[in-house]
Formats: structure tokens, sequence, C-alpha cells
């Protein structure tokens, strides 16, 4: 549990996310988590994913959307790596390591948040960067934003979820092309391929908009909806539809399914705050 204002408050967590190289606000009901290591393009060092997970949390908390933004002219340019440096004199370092306690922890917070998120691409999302943003359930492009997966050109494999989203969101042979041609898949592509739910130069005013459109609907389901159609891709259909009645049984009886039922019956909009 997160301290709360009374307890230790919001000056200490936000004392936290300074610290780890995340701003956290919230904007009535939205939570704006940016990444704010602009001197490092927000890659993605220890105290920075520790600060987005932290942030996710407290999020899932005290907001009903979240949006995700970097500050200055990239996203998140994937891993620093500065700190492993060294260890590349000495055989190279354990990767398996660092993706445990660095990247994994990033893109099992976004599977599990407890709110929507949108990722506000305001430029590049490379390596780790690109994970974060498509393990998001929504993305929105700057006209000067783009994906890039750079793993190849290093000699590795996608990570952060990279793997599996990708082939999720493009399918195998696309997927296949866009990580060994290491090119960039720009915001007209990434709307075409359904990536992208929109390309703006407004970028915070578009996720905005999208967010509070998010806030007044129903939070928990919007959660149940991500990780049941996240998990159906793994399933058989026999246990897809196992799963649909196990989730369903759940929400058929939550205050929102029931608000949302009552208001269809008065023919008026739901309230999910109810």
């Amino acid at each position: 549990m997160l301290p709360t204002a009374g307890e230790k408050g919001d000056t200490y967590l936000t004392s936290i996310l300074r610290k780890v190289s995340v701003h956290y606000q919230l904007d009535g009901e939205v939570a704006v988590i940016t990444l704010a290591r602009p001197e490092r393009f927000n890659s993605v060092s220890a105290d920075l994913s520790a600060g987005l997970v932290t942030a996710l949390a407290r999020a899932g908390e005290e907001a009903r959307a979240a949006i995700i933004t970097g500050s200055g002219k990239a996203f998140c340019a994937g891993a620093d790596l500065s700190d492993l440096i060294s260890e590349y004199d000495h055989g190279g370092p354990m990767l398996a390591r660092v993706l445990d306690e660095r990247f994994n922890p990033m893109a099992e917070a976004l599977f599990a948040a407890e709110l929507p998120t949108i990722a506000a691409l305001n430029g590049v999302a490379a390596g780790a960067g690109m994970g974060i943003a498509l393990a998001c359930d929504l993305r929105i492009f700057a006209p000067q934003a783009y994906l890039l997966s750079a793993f190849i050109g290093l000699g590795l494999v996608p990570d952060t979820g990279s793997t599996w989203l990708l082939v999720k969101h493009l399918g195998l042979s696309r997927a296949i092309e866009f990580t060994v041609s290491n090119r960039r898949l720009g915001p007209d592509e990434a709307e075409r391929l359904g990536l992208g739910a929109a390309t703006t130069a407004d970028l915070m005013d578009e996720a905005m908009t999208k967010a509070k459109q998010l806030a007044d609907g129903p939070k928990g389901a919007f959660v149940a909806n991500r990780q049941i159609l996240w998990g159906a891709t793994a399933r058989s259909f026999t246990e897809a539809l196992a799963e649909e009645q196990r989730v369903q049984d759940e929400l058929g009886v939550s205050s929102q399914h029931l608000e949302g039922m009552k208001a269809f019956l008065e023919k008026r909009p739901p309230d999910f705050r109810r």
C-alpha cells in the first residue's frame, strides 16, 4: 500500500518519484506520468523503472485513467546500461538479471495496472521504450514520434515483453520484418496497423481528452477487458470460453455492471463513479 495524505502523503511520494526520474501529476481523475530523464532521452535506468512501477501503483489507487509520456524530445530511447559498461570488459553483463530487476517489472506493472493506460508518444520509443508503449492500452502519436526495435543492431532480441506484444499487435511475418530491418515505424503506419489511436501535434490535449473519456467508463471492466484479451491470444478456444465465463461471473455482480444495466433500462448515461 502506498502512503496516503495524512500518513507520509504526497510530499513523500513526490520526493521518491523525483529521485527515480519519474514525475507524477494528478489532473482531476487522470494521472499524468512523465518519464523525466530528458538529458538521457528518458532511457531506462534502475531508478526510472522503479519510479514507473511506483507511479502506476499510485495511479491505480487514486485515478481512473493514466497517461504515460516523456519529457524533452523522446518518449523513451530504451535501456540505459551505462552502469553496466564495466561488465563488458569482463565478458559482458548478465542480462537475464538486468531484465528481471529492471525491465520485466515495468511490463508486468502495465499488464496489471488497475486503470486504463495511454502512451502519449512525444518522440522516439525505442527498445524497452517501445515495449512500454506497446504494453499500454492505447497509443497516441505526435507527428515526429516513431517506434524502433533497435535490438537487432546490438545483436540482441527484443525484450520488455516486446517479442510477445509485437507478434500480437502486428502478426508474425510483419513482426519479423520490422525487427530484422531495424527500421522506424511512424505514426501513419501505426494508425494503418491499428497500433495508433490518433496522430496529432496537440499530443497532450488529445491524450487528456481520451483519458477523460476513459475515466467516465467502468474502470474495473477496462482492466478485466485488457487482461482477458491479452490472455486470449495464448489460450485455446475452449480455455477462452472458460475464462470469459469466470470473468463475466465476477463482473456480473459488480457495482459497475449493475449501474450500467440500470442506466440502460432507464435510458440514461451510466455513472460508473457510483
